[in-house]
């Protein structure tokens, strides 16, 4: 009965560390906190602009009168934008939308997308 009682209570103990251990791995880290581009820096940053990432040939064109372009190897997109603070608020011509942000992270230029993902900046030129 003590060793039923014993294994018992180890079996409730084990259960309880891995209840704690799921939760743990469940909660995701928040994206690093980097000083963002806003107002006229950001502005000056982009607006009339391409720029060009360095992932899959993707090139985001700012224009000055508000309209977004966008293309890759494979897709060709469009829609407007409005900046306000930091953030640089696209609607797609299907209707979706997305809020980035802009850094200088040493050296580098990066786009801070909504989940935190950062991509490089390779290139800016006229739009």
């Amino acid at each position: 009965m003590k060793r039923a009682l014993a294994a018992l209570l180890i079996l409730q103990l084990a259960a309880c560390q891995s209840v704690a251990l799921e939760d743990q791995e469940i909660a995701k880290p928040k994206p690093p906190s980097v000083p963002t581009l806003s107002g006229a820096d950001l502005q000056a940053a982009i607006v009339g602009k391409s720029l060009r990432y360095t992932i899959n040939g993707v090139v985001s064109t700012y224009y000055a009168d508000g309209r977004y372009g966008y293309r890759d190897y494979e897709v060709r997109d469009g829609g407007t934008y409005t900046i306000t603070g930091d953030e640089v608020c696209i609607t797609f011509e299907d209707g979706g939308r997305r809020c980035d942000q802009y850094a200088r992270i040493g050296g580098d230029f990066v786009r801070i997308e909504e989940g935190g993902r950062q991509t490089k900046v390779a290139g800016v030129g006229p739009a």
